[in-house]
């Protein structure tokens, strides 16, 4: 059985919070704030914040984790209210990170820079931007590159505390598994979901309402259009922050009653309003929903390549119509994927590359039929961006097969489900048992 060694002492926490929150303040929060020069850096750097377990939090530290948290709200104006509600996010989510770094460094985990640099381009990914794309973003709003490696450092320690030292205390039996098989034949033809979840812990309950309002918070940024998948890798305190919140496919009966009564009322990319549980308050998105072992069109399959033909940010509309007929006509000479680089080369197009293979229903809805729709070998008409046109090529198609899920797979999603609400009660106990004092 798992004993903490670290020296306990609970009850002895000190919170200043108010007069942390107005300091803070103090630096130029009412849109993306700039790169201090050294000097500055240096000074943030040596102000201490809070100490947790004799580790400490810079001034440096806090500044950079807001503008993260900011960067990922997709907003650009604050008010001081929101600002103070960044800010105190921001300092928990750092205070999260020591106690995960501190925990995972009892039993000697390393994370090698490698794993890291791999993270980063994950999420960049997510994102839909290249690891060199978001470091050069990341600098444009004053964010250092090692600053959100700190943070991917305590997420991936966290997630081998979970894999190493929680897992092992998940039991899931044969009869557990075959039971979850027959339910599915049995309600073969019933809705499933498709859903990603945020998720903030409450650890202590007179700290419940500020979990409230900061869940309500998150979901006000999400209705702005901020991107779900990051928001979740920042905020959610649960172990699927990691794939950005992703829940996968789950039947009424592996979901809570408070999350299956969201979900049965809401429509395909909806947000849902922040749900209270025991453990703490859950935002959910509705990625999808079909009929169990029922097949669906868009289940299918593709090998999907995309061709990008960019345009000069000082085009006119002229200009831009001009280019979509050179680019609708240039797609139309696309008849196979052999050779597809060379082919996009020839045509102008700035890039290419392959999407790999993915569900169409993983691809936005706007994008389903046209998909659907096309031959393959062919391209679609072209599709405006922000700085060009893109076709999308469909190589391969492959039409769903249904069938039951194997063995290994329900006890893989089991045991996942498990080890997450394990997770999630370890982060309050640390939470409850650790030093903190706010400087």
């Amino acid at each position: 059985m798992y004993k903490m060694n670290r020296k306990i002492v609970a009850g002895t926490i000190k919170v200043c919070l108010v007069s942390i929150l107005s300091s803070f303040l103090l630096f130029p929060l009412g849109g993306i704030a700039q790169q201090p020069g050294n000097e500055q850096e240096l000074r943030d750097v040596q102000q201490i914040v809070a100490v947790v377990n004799d580790s400490p939090i810079s001034l440096y530290d806090l500044k950079q984790r807001v503008l993260l948290f900011m960067m990922s709200s997709g907003q650009r104006q604050f008010s001081q209210q929101e600002q103070q509600y960044l800010n105190q996010q921001a300092l928990q989510s750092l205070v999260d990170d020591k106690l995960k770094t501190q925990e995972a460094g009892e039993y000697k985990t390393v994370i090698s820079k490698n794993d890291q640099e791999q993270s980063f381009a994950s999420y960049a990914q997510q994102m839909r931007v290249t690891p060199t794309q978001l470091e050069q973003q990341l600098a444009q709003v004053g964010i250092r590159k090692e600053s959100m490696l700190q943070q991917i450092e305590a997420s991936l320690a966290w997630e081998q505390v979970v894999g190493g030292l929680l897992m092992p205390q998940v039991s899931i039996s044969d009869e557990e598994i075959y039971a979850i098989l027959e339910r599915m034949e049995t309600n073969k033809g019933q809705e499933e979901y498709h859903a990603l979840e945020i998720f903030l812990l409450v650890s202590e309950n007179d700290k419940r309402e500020e979990s409230r309002i900061a869940a309500q918070r998150i979901v006000e940024q999400l209705k702005k259009k901020a991107s779900f998948q990051v928001m979740a890798r920042q905020f959610s305190q649960s172990t699927t922050s990691a794939v950005g919140g992703d829940l996968g496919w789950l039947m009424k009966s592996q979901l809570s009653l408070e999350i299956v009564s969201a979900l049965e009322s809401m429509e395909t990319g909806q947000i849902s309003d922040p749900i209270e549980t025991e453990d703490g308050f859950y935002i959910i998105q509705l990625a999808g929903k079909r009929q169990i072992l029922t097949p669906s069109e868009t289940d299918a399959r593709v090998d999907l390549q995309h061709l990008f033909f960019e345009v000069s940010e000082k085009a006119q509309s002229d200009e831009l119509d001009a280019l979509e007929k050179i680019v609708t006509s240039a797609a139309e000479k696309i008849e196979n994927c052999e050779n597809l680089e060379e082919q996009g080369k020839e045509l102008g197009a700035k890039e290419t590359g392959s999407l790999g293979n993915l569900a169409i229903s993983e691809l936005p809805r706007s994008l389903h039929r046209t998909i659907l729709d096309l031959e393959i070998g062919h391209a679609t008409n072209p599709i405006r961006e922000p700085n060009g046109y893109r076709v999308f090529v469909v190589c391969d198609r492959k039409d769903p097969e249904i069938r039951l899920p194997d063995y290994d797979s329900v006890e893989g999603n089991l045991s996942q489900q498990r080890v997450g609400l394990i997770a999630r009660r370890h982060l309050r106990d640390l939470r409850r048992d650790a030093i903190i004092d706010y400087k």
